[in-house]
């Protein structure tokens, strides 16, 4: 029996990530703010203070989640 294989829906999970990724970095520029993943954490550099914002669910969603958080954070 032939195994199904769909690479289409991986390949837009990895699409929508990115522009998850892009939504967030949008979000922060309009602060003045940044970002950094360490240890599979999100961390929020804000005036030069390390603010811990969330450890995402599942490592292949972490934009999405951390695009979800910053939303609410600041209110977007």
């Amino acid at each position: 029996m032939k195994r199904r294989f769909s690479i289409g829906k991986a390949e837009w999970s990895d699409t929508r990530e990115q522009q998850y990724r892009r939504d967030c970095l949008d979000i922060l520029f309009q602060f003045g703010d940044n970002i950094e993943k360490i240890d599979d954490k999100a961390y929020l550099i804000r005036n030069g203070e390390q603010i811990e914002i969330l450890k995402p669910d599942k490592q292949r969603s972490f934009w999405y989640e951390t695009w979800l958080k910053l939303k609410d954070y600041y209110g977007v």
